[in-house]
């Protein structure tokens, strides 16, 4: 959003450009704190980070390229910082940057938002609005109008199963489905999430029905707890057919009859999972680090 131009009009106008930038840099500067000694590719990056494991080394040097003065930021190295404060969830991070006097400036740059909105960009934004369908929003939140709210136990499943109920009562799940078989994924996948795109992957690979399935590291965006529920759920649905799975924890290997570790590309142990971890070697060290 921030690299938009009627966007950055708005911040210039209430005056918000130049805090942008600030929470930007102080966003920019604990992600780095947080995460630089993490490998690429890691799954903190993709649950818990704002900048992917790729782009901090960029963004490392442009914290350095600020700690010597604004005029030392390009006009590229300003949109960057500006726009972190876009993905920043008060509820959720707790980083203390949004206080009540910057809220009170965000509403006001909401109102000017509405009332300037260019012509050209009436079509492409849906303002809420209790007694219309919002086509801009999903069918939960229009259902639900809120976000859930961030720290209580469950809350995702408790309004996820009301919801549920809501649609069966009005005998509209049929329906729902069909509409959502027909949602615009984008080009690749595009508009889904990380979650979203391996889940699709999955199921997309299991429809096929091969006899060899495998799978390289298939739900490393996803929680542990939904990483164990679709291996659980893919071995079963597979019982008698072979499945070749790359593990991305070493722990989920004792779900497999037969195990091979590899090493630089050469196989270095085979044999089941009581066998393996019972024997000095590549994997019980590989099992006790994990």
């Amino acid at each position: 959003m921030a690299e938009h131009p009627y966007i950055r009009q708005i911040l210039d106008k209430v005056g918000l450009t130049e805090d942008f930038l600030a929470m930007g840099q102080q966003v920019a500067s604990t992600m780095v704190e947080l995460f630089a000694d993490l490998p690429p590719g890691h799954e903190f990056f993709d649950q818990f980070s704002f900048i992917d494991s790729e782009d901090l080394p960029e963004f490392q040097n442009l914290l350095g390229r600020a700690a010597r003065g604004a005029d030392g930021l390009t006009e590229e190295d300003r949109l960057r910082l500006i726009s972190l404060p876009f993905k920043l969830i008060p509820a959720r991070h707790r980083l203390d940057l949004i206080d009540d006097r910057m809220k009170e400036r965000i509403l006001e740059a909401r109102k000017v938002f509405a009332s300037d909105l260019p012509e050209d960009l009436r079509e492409k934004v849906a303002f809420f609005d209790a007694g219309s369908y919002n086509p801009k929003a999903s069918l939960q939140d229009n259902i639900l109008f809120g976000k859930l709210a961030y720290g209580q136990a469950q809350s995702a499943n408790k309004v996820g199963a009301v919801i549920a109920d809501v649609i069966d009562s009005l005998e509209l799940r049929q329906t729902v489905i069909t509409v959502g078989l027909d949602f615009p994924a984008g080009i690749g996948g595009a508009r889904l999430s990380a979650a979203q795109r391996q889940k699709l992957a999955i199921a997309r690979a299991v429809v096929k029905n091969p006899q060899l399935l495998i799978l390289n590291e298939a739900a490393g965006s996803l929680d542990s707890s939904v990483q164990a529920k679709i291996m659980q759920n893919l071995l079963t649905l597979r019982k008698g057919q072979s499945v070749v799975w790359v593990l991305n924890r070493v722990g989920d290997a004792e779900h497999f009859e037969n195990i091979v570790v590899m090493r630089e590309g050469r196989v270095v142990q085979t044999g089941g999972f009581s066998e393996l971890s019972a024997q000095d070697g590549e994997f019980k060290t590989l099992l006790d680090a994990s």
